[in-house]
């Protein structure tokens, strides 16, 4: 019936909408007035019949019904533009919007991604490093690669691999001060990753649950971009998952000064929200992520295995 449909135009409205929160910044973004963008929002929130957006002193927050129509509405308008672009330019490269964890984008999915480009040179990727919390509300991915124990509410979650860790060091530390037994760990420097994950507690639970531990003055490192060059060159000693630092460890560039394998609770996934709608191109691209972290995963069980 005439009338009930809601316009392309106004659906991308309201995605720029509640991606800002914010009316003027939408506007600015669309090149259109502020009164435009409130109008066609209003009229959206007419014929759906309910709010979408909480109006508020503070500015603007979505509301359940908006936070749901988001979440069905984004995924539809990106498969209308893959359709565009399918027809009416094939040679046209479409474009993932994919969060990655910044070490993992580090030291896994960068040296990786010129094999899927070669594989699919029609989809581009948008490489966002986002942690899985403290970001923007509004902000909204096709999939996602983090640092996680696999639950989380409204996406699904697949193991990729990194749940083996283990105490690493470079030689050259270990030249000056040997580390023989546990004791001989309080003379070294004991490096902390601020961050979820691969703390020394979970370590410690499983090789030496009477050790105390490093001091609670310990050096922090904010994730394991820094915190695995510090290690490199010979700041301290560190707890890392193998898979990160197996190419490391069979170099000789760093060392296992006891040789462990501990199994913990963190590793990475891929997530990705559900529903599942991100069309044939994400699933291309997480069916390959799977498989290349398949084959690194296969690699650091042997490696702990052979040990």
């Amino acid at each position: 019936m005439k009338g009930t449909r809601n316009s392309l135009s106004s659906l991308r409205i309201f995605l720029v909408a509640a991606e800002t929160l914010n009316f003027s910044r939408a506007a600015e973004v669309l090149n259109l007035s502020q009164s435009a963008v409130s109008k066609h929002v209003g009229a959206l929130e007419d014929r759906l019949g309910t709010a979408l957006f909480k109006r508020l002193p503070t500015g603007l927050r979505l509301s359940y019904a908006g936070a749901l129509y988001l979440e069905r509405v984004s995924a539809g308008v990106r498969l209308i533009d893959e359709a565009d672009a399918l027809v009416s330019h094939p040679a046209s490269r479409v474009a993932l919007n994919i969060a990655v964890s910044p070490s993992f984008a580090q030291f896994f999915l960068l040296p990786r991604l010129g094999k899927f480009f070669a594989a699919h040179p029609e989809i581009r990727v948008n490489i966002r490093p986002r942690l899985l919390h403290g970001r923007e509300r509004a902000e909204r991915f096709d999939a996602e690669i983090q640092l996680h124990t696999g639950h989380v509410s409204g996406m699904s979650a697949a193991y990729l691999l990194g749940r083996e860790m283990t105490l690493v060091a470079a030689p050259a530390l270990l030249a000056r001060c040997p580390v023989k037994s546990l004791d001989d760990l309080d003379r070294l420097p004991l490096l902390k990753r601020d961050q979820r994950g691969y703390g020394w507690d979970e370590w410690k639970a499983d090789v030496a649950p009477l050790w105390r531990g490093p001091a609670d003055t310990a050096s922090e490192y904010e994730g394991f971009s820094i915190l695995l060059p510090a290690v490199l060159n010979g700041l301290g000693v560190a707890v890392m998952p193998i898979s990160m630092v197996l190419e490391h460890l069979q170099s000789g560039e760093l060392v296992r000064p006891f040789g462990e394998s501990v199994e913990g609770r963190y590793g990475y996934y891929l997530m990705q929200p559900r529903p599942n709608v991100g069309g044939p191109y994400c699933q291309a691209f997480c069916e390959w992520v799977i498989d290349e972290a398949r084959v690194l995963d296969d690699r650091t069980r042997h490696y702990a295995a052979m040990e």
